[in-house]
């Protein structure tokens, strides 16, 4: 779960800048063993059985996603972390790009003052090689033609070339700006944005309000510090009707997170 903040770096230091802009996907790394990785998603794995993450979606990945039809779209998935979304999309018939962070790229903390940010910032990159490893290891497993492209939500390469549809899943609560990494998302899509995320009020508080729930609090600093909004949908619907896509249907499910149940919305924007 994890596409933010950090400046535009080349995935390899040799590589020429424009080459890299041309083709921007990411060389497959061979990875052997889980212990390498860490997992988002709890997922079933071809030769490895199931693999515990922080969230489960697998029994209910088609109510996530809308149950919105990918067979012959070319699909974005924003923020693909372990890759459970790109995998399944994939396997409903869609060519699937991949995007994420990778250890060159620095994650959108909170900077609290009173924090060693630098270190944060380090352990976020070894973090995310993990996360990385986690893709790669079950994109090998499960044989997939998905390619990944590396890099910030707020600098999505226009090399990647037109989309049919974009996919956010849970990641615009980690985001210092998520308009802006809608807004780039957009510009590549031709027919449809996904939303799925948590909202700061219960559903039907939801159907009325707009404002955002800021995350950090100044007086814990050794709280959250990887995540900046609770955004309501009605607010998501809003940004996505600015972009130009305007016809939003909207449903609720719950999925399970560690040994809890959350509320999770789901918005179907098509232009």
């Amino acid at each position: 779960m994890a596409v933010v903040g950090g400046k535009v770096m080349i995935n390899n230091p040799g590589q020429d800048h424009g080459l890299a802009m041309a083709f921007p996907y990411a060389e497959p790394r061979s990875i052997k063993s889980v212990d390498e990785c860490y997992f988002y998603h709890t997922m079933d794995v071809p030769g490895y059985g199931t693999i515990e993450g922080e969230w489960d979606l697998r029994s209910s990945i088609d109510d996530y996603l809308g149950h919105f039809d990918f067979a012959g779209k070319r699909v974005l998935d924003v923020g693909a972390a372990s890759g459970i979304l790109s995998f399944h999309i994939e396997r409903q018939g869609a060519e699937v790009v991949s995007f994420d962070l990778s250890e060159n790229f620095d994650w959108d903390i909170v900077p609290f003052a009173e924090n060693d940010n630098d270190a944060t910032r380090n352990e976020r990159r070894s973090h995310l090689r993990k996360i990385n490893n986690g893709y790669w290891l079950c994109h090998e497993a499960f044989k997939s033609n998905a390619r990944m492209v590396n890099g910030v939500v707020y600098d999505i390469p226009v090399s990647i070339g037109p989309v049919d549809v974009a996919v956010f899943g849970s990641i615009l609560l980690h985001l210092r700006d998520p308009f802006l990494a809608l807004e780039n998302a957009a510009r590549l899509v031709r027919e449809a944005i996904i939303v799925s995320d948590l909202s700061p009020f219960g559903r039907l508080a939801s159907k009325f309000r707009r404002n955002p729930r800021f995350m950090p609090r100044s007086m814990e600093p050794n709280g959250i510090n990887d995540g900046w909004f609770r955004l309501p949908p009605l607010l998501v619907q809003e940004y996505l009707g600015i972009l130009g896509f305007k016809n939003c249907t909207l449903t609720w499910n719950r999925f399970k997170y560690g040994d809890r149940v959350r509320p999770i919305y789901t918005i179907i924007a098509r232009k």
